[in-house]
């Protein structure tokens, strides 16, 4: 069985890179029989970390041969489906499934998030062009809502986001990463993941404050970037604005272990809807900053806090919510530990629609 699959690999975003790194595993566990491929902006690196094949993102007679080649075309994980970075990026990937139905090439979305799609030309194509496909998980119903309204009127099956069948790393490993990062102390941390948003400015004075605020109450910050090298451009911007000091994690490290550092964090405050899906698997409470829709749907799944809209931050109100938090962190983790198996079973499902069209085909 070939199997194509296409997202937002290569580009060194740890979320992207773990939900890569999730299907493949689960795709050779289902089948040793499996040869996959995957589109990537930079495929060697690709083809090196996850031992598959992969064709380069800009290579479009070598896309077309892997679709052509391909049983099942898969659009993996992620909202790549979204007009909000610009409408080009959505047509590309629409192109990707269109090419592939015309190839009669079975076509599934593999726990996907999806939109805004905010153009009323670009939500008549995509409708045009989901309802071709075979079968559609998505991981919330902020997602399958979204189709819905557009004009999609296939069955869509909610699971969840692919990443949380992912495991930390043992206590031994973990210890060594932080040793190596210099932050086996006394003091309790609390990370903090952030990115550039549009023009906004004033959230990185904010979050500056924020971080001296929880300086001398005596924890650790640590800034945890979740795509090299824009989220540590952000991050040590952050920390020139600080009164005291700030520690960024600076090399970049494999989802895998991204997990394990945030699984030692007493809070998570992040912007990065893959910070705050880690920080659910560790169990470590966390307090969101909303930049995208997809952030409070995740925060009302996982019942846990809004720090508010980056766009109007609050000091006093991220305040109050972050040490409302910190002050019930047992029940924030309790709730967290109620979903995370419900979840992880969700997101097995998506491996578990993909069989019975992998059946359909013999």
């Amino acid at each position: 069985m070939k199997v194509f699959l296409f997202g937002y690999y290569g580009f060194q975003n740890t979320g992207d890179e773990a939900i890569l790194e999730v299907i493949v595993e689960q795709l050779k566990q289902s089948s040793c029989d499996i040869e996959i491929t995957a589109l990537s902006y930079k495929a060697k690196e690709t083809e090196e970390k996850y031992h598959i094949r992969a064709v380069s993102r800009n290579d479009f007679s070598k896309i077309i041969r892997a679709i052509k080649e391909a049983d099942v075309v898969i659009s993996g994980g992620g909202s790549v489906l979204q007009d909000v970075t610009s409408s080009r990026s959505l047509m590309y990937y629409l192109a990707i499934i269109y090419i592939a139905k015309k190839m009669g090439k079975k076509v599934m979305f593999y726990g996907n998030g999806f939109g805004p799609i905010n153009k009323a030309i670009n939500k008549k194509m995509s409708a045009y062009i989901i309802n071709q496909v075979d079968a559609i998980t998505v991981r919330d119903f902020q997602a399958k809502e979204l189709m819905k309204s557009i004009g999609v009127n296939k069955n869509i099956i909610v699971t969840a986001d692919v990443t949380f069948s992912m495991e930390l790393l043992d206590k031994k490993n973990i210890d060594l990463i932080l040793e190596s990062e210099e932050l086996l102390t006394d003091k309790k941390l609390i990370g903090i993941s952030v990115r550039s948003w549009k023009d906004e400015n004033k959230y990185k004075q904010i979050v500056a404050k924020i971080a001296d605020y929880l300086n001398k109450m005596n924890y650790q910050i640590v800034f945890i970037p979740m795509q090299y090298p824009d989220d540590v451009k952000i991050s040590l911007e952050i920390v020139e604005l600080m009164e005291t000091s700030g520690k960024v994690i600076e090399k970049p490290y494999l989802p895998k272990e991204i997990l394990s550092i945030i699984s030692r964090f007493d809070l998570l405050i992040g912007m990065r809807l893959h910070s705050l899906v880690f920080a659910a698997i560790a169990l470590v409470p966390m307090v969101g900053l909303e930049y995208d829709p997809k952030i409070n749907s995740f925060l009302k799944i996982a019942g846990q806090q809004s720090g508010g809209n980056v766009k109007d931050l609050d000091f006093i109100h991220l305040c109050t919510t972050i040490e409302g938090v910190l002050n019930n962190k047992e029940s924030y983790s309790g709730k967290l530990q109620k979903i995370k198996e419900s979840m992880k079973h969700k997101s097995e499902m998506n491996r578990e629609v993909l069989m019975d069209i992998f059946k359909e085909g013999e």
